[in-house]
């Protein structure tokens, strides 16, 4: 009597484990090092110089010249009142040129961020880990911050080294952080606009520079509604009014807690507009 031998079952496939770690949180800080660097550099650079030619700026006395209607406008600093090596520093670096020169940095970032992977492909493999879109959107926007949260470490330890190496050279350092709590609401706002049009355009570039020009527009309305009446209403959309930190290191004064709130409102809320509108598009460039 023959037996019949049971046919061993079948493997069954098993589900493939979760990619463990922030792969691209990592990803988009390594593709992002050289625009978060060169911030870092230029922070340094112009911080140290600041310090190092603080007495000839002192001897020029450059309260006059700043309290110009026009020349304030530009920094969006209506006057300086006194001539210490803080008020200096703050319109030197912390001006709106910071918004301009390094939000843009980060605008650009954020912009190419998603936007970069659709148009090369690199999100398809990055959501075959497998990763979600929530997830990979989310890991973005943390890898931006950590970009944020870097040039603000390099802006505070450039001061400190300020204070350190040249005579003279003393801050405030409860208003000099306070004014770094304004900057980071400012740079946040910048992030969230820069992942909302990251996530709707399929070319790194042109979502990159669609981003910048968010925070040239925001410069330009700070300028043009600080130098005229007629224009005042235009200084209200840039986050400069909202985030003026060298106004805060300068005169020591907290600009308000709801102005403040009012980037990191719209940042947020851009940010998730972002995510809900990477969820549902077709990613295919």
């Amino acid at each position: 009597m023959n037996t019949a031998t049971a046919a061993p079952a079948p493997a069954v496939a098993g589900a493939r484990p979760r990619t463990r770690g922030l792969p691209i949180l990592t990803a988009t800080l390594r593709e992002s090092r050289a625009l978060i660097g060169a911030a870092c550099f230029y922070i340094v650079v112009i911080g140290l110089l600041i310090g190092l030619i603080f007495p000839a700026l002192t001897s020029l006395d450059l309260r006059n010249y700043v309290s110009n209607g026009t020349v304030g406008a530009l920094l969006g600093v209506p006057k300086l009142t006194t001539s210490t090596f803080a008020a200096y520093l703050a319109v030197e670096l912390y001006s709106s040129f910071f918004l301009l020169l390094f939000g843009g940095v980060l605008a650009y970032a954020a912009g190419a961020s998603i936007a970069r992977n659709i148009e090369d492909g690199t999100i398809d493999l990055d959501l075959a880990r497998p990763v979600s879109r929530t997830r990979l959107y989310l890991e973005k926007w943390g890898a931006l911050l950590v970009g944020m949260l870097a040039i603000l470490a390099v802006s505070l330890l450039t001061g400190w080294l300020d204070t350190l190496i040249f005579k003279g050279a003393t801050l405030d350092w409860l208003w000099f952080l306070l004014g770094h709590l304004e900057l980071a609401s400012m740079l946040f706002f910048v992030i969230g606009i820069g992942l909302l049009i990251s996530s709707a355009l399929s070319a790194g570039r042109v979502a990159g520079g669609a981003a910048t020009l968010v925070v040239v527009f925001g410069y330009l309305a700070q300028t043009f509604g600080t130098a005229s009446d007629r224009l005042s209403f235009l200084k209200y959309l840039g986050p400069y009014y909202y985030a003026p930190a060298a106004q805060v290191m300068i005169n020591k004064q907290w600009a308000g807690t709801g102005r403040f709130v009012v980037p990191l409102a719209v940042g947020l809320v851009a940010g998730l507009a972002g995510l809900v509108i990477f969820q549902r598009r077709d990613i295919t460039p």
